[in-house]
Order: structure tokens, then C-alpha cells, then sequence
């Protein structure tokens, strides 16, 4: 379960808002995965899947737009998470096996997002922040 009132806040109110959204379905996925409901599982990891493209999207465009220096490094960790999640959307529809993914939803993607959100998200929303600053200034 990804408590979400535990985890930093990030200075960008749209990052809080949609690590909320992505928190939200990964408990109702664990909670589907609890009760064995495969088909819910996969519905779940489908839509996070859809949120993880478009919130990547959305931090990518903004890291572009204020011109962050490690860009590519970020988003390679956008493109692994995407990736990893497609090989467990893939494993899941081909053996319909929960306990194939079971390392994955108990501690692989939840441990993947508080350290992404406290690291790499934390600094790039305050270069965001202060190239903001400096622009408005």
C-alpha cells in the first residue's frame, strides 16, 4: 500500500496531484491482487500503464521547457518504469498468474515510486521552481 501523505511533496502542485492519482490506482490494484481478482489486476496495471504515459509525458515537457539539464537521464527512468510495467501487463495476460508478479506489486513498483519521488522528481521540480522564479522575476 503507497501512503501517499508519507511521501515528500513535491514543490509542483500537477506532480502532487498526479502521484496522487498514480498512489489511488496502484492501492486498488494491490487490493485487486489481494483478492486474487486477475482480471481487475490487469485492468488496473492497464490504467496506471495509460497514467504513467501521460504524467511522464507531462513532467517531460515541462523538463524541456525549462531546459533541465538532466532531462535524459530522467527519462530513461520514465522509459524503464514504462517498460517494466509492460513486461508485467504481458506476463499477467499470457499466465493469468498473480504470483508472477507478486515481488513487482509488493515491492517493486511502490519502492520505485517514493525513491522517484523523493529524488529525482524532488530536484526537478525545484530547478523547475527556480527557473520559474527567475522568469518571473
Amino acid at each position: 500500500m503507497i501512503v501517499f501523505n508519507q511521501l515528500p511533496n513535491i514543490g509542483l502542485e500537477f506532480m502532487n496531484i498526479e502521484h496522487q492519482q498514480a498512489a489511488d490506482l496502484f492501492n486498488k490494484i494491490e487490493t485487486d491482487f489481494k483478492r486474487h481478482d486477475v482480471d481487475a489486476v490487469i485492468a488496473g496495471i492497464l490504467e496506471i500503464q495509460q497514467h504513467c504515459i501521460e504524467h511522464f509525458a507531462h513532467e517531460e515537457r515541462e523538463m524541456k521547457t525549462y531546459e533541465y539539464p538532466p532531462y535524459n537521464v530522467h527519462k530513461q527512468a520514465h522509459d524503464r518504469v514504462l517498460m517494466e510495467i509492460d513486461m508485467v501487463v504481458k506476463q499477467l495476460q499470457s499466465h493469468r498468474t498473480l504470483s508472477k508478479i507478486s515481488s513487482y506489486i509488493e515491492h517493486g513498483f511502490p519502492s520505485w515510486f517514493s525513491h522517484h519521488l523523493a529524488t529525482m522528481d524532488k530536484v526537478t521540480a525545484e530547478f523547475i521552481l527556480s527557473q520559474q522564479a527567475v522568469k518571473s522575476a
